[in-house]
């Protein structure tokens, strides 16, 4: 039978279509990936959950850029030049960042993909929330607890911290665990450096009245806070100055002050249950953890978190989202139990059986304190008419004049509250000045 040039014309077309095709996918090798910039702190942990996000998207490469500062970031967005996803540390900074309108709101996504707010513990709110929009999700969280040397405790005699142990307890433990060598220089510390609000909010102060219009450090609660704080250094010597800190040992490694911990120069030390993954490392180091004291029967500890955010102007916003989204999975919260990175930010993946045992690390077996401190953690006060930056400067600069001998604690207190509330007057009446 004769073919018609019509049905010829047409097997020709399709055969050409058929090998453009093929052409054109031989282009795209399958192997092509798509690459996201992930910013965020250089903890060894963040290499695990990478490989874990890519054995299962092998199509998306994530690249750590372990420089986390919000400032680098901010300049970084003002110049179009834009991470994936970023890390956030304290409610703060989600304030600056918000206010400049440069985050996603992560709503519509965690509705697309059946994330509840309500899954994460409560106390995050202030991390993740700003004016009803959602900035950024935790992966994990933590409040503060005394890190202690079991070791050192048993060979000076002293019995181990005891369930509703106060200040004045840990002080006189301190002294006892303070080591000095036959010249009375001091080879050890009973303590390192104690988080300051910690203290003042047991003794019922604040930084910031309810408005946030002043600085109130200079309140009488504050000011005996700051005199017991000041006194772990100037008066008992059972904590190091900073100058000390670097002569004990060299802190370039990950974990910064609290490797002297690791290192057996202090005897306590009060941190989140991320340093646990240095104090793994030295396999002779004998720890355990407990609450931080009480003063009366407040029992106020600080929590730290850190949030995700998407920027605006994010090309990846899919994949970035399914990346943070790997972080809060089942997963991704189990990796942050088991490597000591925090507690699981979700509360049911924290309140597990694999949460509170490891069989890897037998001899913590009380990370039940973790949970239990959760009921009296605390994220940091901020005020919106001040910069948490400019706060902080001015308390470092006044506490260092105290520390240094220029002034009293409660002088300091007073400089603090004066020049933060003349901060925060300047800039109510001249909001721009806070850009």
């Amino acid at each position: 039978m004769k073919k018609s040039p019509g049905v010829t014309a047409l097997k020709i077309a399709v055969a050409g279509l058929a090998l453009v095709l093929f052409n054109g996918c031989a282009q795209r090798p399958a192997t092509d990936t798509l690459q996201i910039r992930w910013v965020a702190d250089p903890n060894p942990v963040r290499l695990k959950q990478i490989a874990g996000f890519e054995r299962d998207n092998p199509r998306v490469k994530v690249n750590l850029d372990p420089d986390a500062g919000s400032q680098k970031v901010l300049t970084q967005l003002a110049g179009g030049i834009y991470p994936d996803l970023f890390a956030i540390y304290d409610p703060a900074s989600i304030q600056v960042f918000a206010k400049k309108g440069v985050l996603e709101d992560l709503r519509p996504l965690m509705k697309r993909y059946g994330i509840e707010e309500s899954e994460f513990w409560p106390q995050l709110k202030p991390y993740m929330e700003h004016q009803g929009i959602i900035c950024g999700l935790p992966d994990n969280c933590g409040p503060y607890v005394v890190f202690y040397n079991r070791r050192l405790f048993r060979e000076a005699g002293v019995a181990p911290p005891e369930e509703g142990w106060t200040w004045d307890d840990l002080m006189d433990k301190a002294r006892k665990l303070t080591q000095r060598d036959k010249r009375g220089r001091i080879t050890r510390f009973g303590i390192g450096y104690i988080e300051p609000w910690i203290l003042f909010w047991q003794y019922g102060g604040r930084m910031f009245s309810p408005d946030g219009k002043r600085c109130v450090i200079d309140s009488p609660q504050c000011k005996a806070a700051a005199r017991y704080w000041a006194s772990f250094r100037l008066t008992e010597h059972v904590t190091p100055t900073a100058s000390e800190e670097q002569s004990l040992a060299a802190l370039g490694s990950w974990g910064g002050a609290g490797n002297l911990f690791k290192a057996e120069r202090l005897a306590m030390y009060v941190a989140g249950r991320w340093m646990s993954i240095e104090y793994r490392k030295n396999k002779n180091l004998e720890w355990d953890v407990a609450p931080v004291p009480r003063h009366g029967q407040a029992r106020d500890t600080l929590l730290a978190s850190k949030v995700y955010a998407i920027p605006k102007g994010c090309k990846n916003k899919e994949e970035a989202f399914k990346f943070l989204r790997h972080l809060i999975s089942k997963e991704g919260e189990l990796l942050v139990a088991s490597t000591g990175d925090g507690i699981p930010s979700i509360r049911r993946f924290a309140e597990t059986q694999q949460f509170l045992f490891n069989p890897e690390f037998p001899s913590e077996r009380n990370n039940q304190v973790w949970l239990d401190e959760m009921k009296y953690a605390r994220p940091p006060e901020l005020s919106p008419y001040v910069s948490n930056l400019d706060t902080q400067t001015i308390f470092d600069e006044e506490m260092d004049v105290m520390w240094q001998g220029g002034q009293s604690p409660e002088k300091a207190c007073e400089n603090i509250a004066r020049r933060v509330t003349a901060l925060i007057r300047r800039n109510i009446a001249n909001p721009n000045l806070m850009d």
